[in-house]
């Protein structure tokens, strides 16, 4: 009785152990990325928000545009949002609904007034500049942060803040990078900071989180600064209001109501 008594508080002390370890063990990097996707950082995963981007050229011009957006989740962590532009007067009624989907490539359609019809934005052109922006379709639509292959850079500081580093190398040819870098703080999962590598592995553009915003018991980067390296171009994205919401009825996102 003695010795299966003893085996028994080794066999308790031997679990308080594995357990203790396993709870200050390193989250591995697809544990990283998925907490950061189940809560959309720019407020896509449910919510009514509005907010303006400036963008800035290597002479210092600037161009500022307005805008309202609405989000709801629809599957896991896939989302489906709707930007609609408010100002200048040029780009006033221009809208962008975009469905995440994870059996094929997302849906994503633009309505210009001009044209007075949406047109949709094919893989092929996630590249592209976002109406003049220095974010790319594929930065709006982070399929490649999705569905990447996920590798573990070393812990780091940033701004005083503890980091993870999180490598994210594509897997779909329609990516215009070879590799992103995440820079993602440890107690709330924001990217702080994600460097852009080309085709050629380049460094080509830089995400920096300006300032942080806890609503509703939910964090978000409220205001971030995008910068092109080669272009010399930057484009600063300034969340004015930001109201979490998960009733927005899933109708309200169809192609439809893009021109309303």
């Amino acid at each position: 009785m003695r010795i299966q008594a003893i085996l028994a508080c080794v066999a308790v002390v031997l679990t308080h152990f594995v357990l203790a370890e396993t709870a200050g063990a390193r989250p591995t990097p697809k544990q990283i990325m998925d907490k950061l996707l189940e809560h959309d950082f720019w407020a896509f995963s449910g919510g009514k928000n509005s907010g303006v981007i400036v963008m800035q050229d290597k002479k210092g011009r600037q161009r500022t545009l307005a805008f309202d957006a609405i989000s709801r989740k629809h599957k896991g962590i896939l989302t489906k949002a709707i930007i609609r532009f408010t100002k200048p007067p040029d780009l006033a009624g221009a809208s962008f609904l975009q469905i995440q989907n994870d059996d094929r490539d997302d849906d994503r359609f633009l309505y210009l007034p001009a044209l007075k019809r949406s047109k949709r934005v094919a893989g092929s052109q996630r590249s592209n500049s976002f109406m003049g922006t220095d974010f790319s379709f594929a930065d709006i639509d982070r399929r490649d942060w999705r569905e990447g292959k996920y590798s573990a850079g070393p812990d780091k500081k940033l701004a005083k803040h503890d980091c993870h580093t999180v490598v994210v190398t594509p897997k779909r040819g329609d990516s215009p990078y070879s590799k992103i870098e995440l820079t993602i703080r440890k107690k709330n999962f924001l990217p702080l900071q994600v460097k852009m590598f080309d085709k050629a592995g380049v460094h080509l553009k830089t995400l920096t989180a300006l300032q942080i915003k806890k609503v509703s018991g939910l964090w978000f980067i409220s205001k971030s600064k995008m910068v092109n390296h080669r272009e010399q171009h930057l484009t600063l994205l300034h969340f004015v209001k930001l109201k979490p919401r998960d009733d927005i009825p899933d109708t309200d996102f169809a192609r439809q109501n893009l021109g309303r």
